[in-house]
């Protein structure tokens, strides 16, 4: 992207209504604040961007554990987790019932229709979350190259040694 062109976008950066300033109007100091500012976002946003993803690989492991179990005969030999690293032997019995946990230590039994379709609900709500986010994630990530180009063209009309931006 060309100085110019930076600058010309740069009047829609952070100005969604009346009150707000143009980022051309302000210092160089606010600049740097509004550029650490939007740093500090972009890092929160990554942080729940990979939290989504692991639940996101939880659900289809679960998705995948549920299609394996209640297609296994019953009777079959299973290893049930106690915790991440420990595992205790145990039996299927009926494979057509689950025991899903709804959240925060609730739990139902559910036909494996049902577990199937909570699990995919879960899962369309996580893929949502992440469309959602990296949307707003790739907007941040322009407007701060933006708010880099102003302070370089800033740095240049004031004839000042140039500092490092990125």
């Amino acid at each position: 992207m060309s100085l110019n062109s930076a600058i010309v976008n740069a009047q829609g950066v952070g100005t969604q209504n009346e009150r707000e300033i143009s980022p051309m109007q302000l210092s160089l100091e606010q600049l740097q604040q509004y550029k650490q500012q939007h740093e500090e976002e972009l890092q929160q946003m990554k942080t729940q961007l990979q939290s989504l993803y692991d639940a996101q690989s939880r659900y289809l492991n679960a998705k995948s554990c549920l299609r394996d179990i209640c297609s296994s005969p019953e009777g079959s030999t299973v290893l049930v987790p106690l915790n991440n690293s420990l595992y205790v032997p145990g039996k299927s019995y009926d494979q057509k019932k689950v025991i899903v946990e709804l959240g925060t230590g609730y739990f139902c039994e559910k036909t494996e229709k049902e577990a199937a379709d909570l699990i995919e609900r879960k899962l369309t709500l996580v893929l949502k979350s992440i469309e959602s986010i990296e949307g707003i994630a790739k907007n941040k990530d322009k407007n701060l190259q933006q708010i880099v180009q102003i302070m370089k063209f800033k740095m240049q009309q004031s004839g000042g040694a140039p500092q490092v931006v990125n």
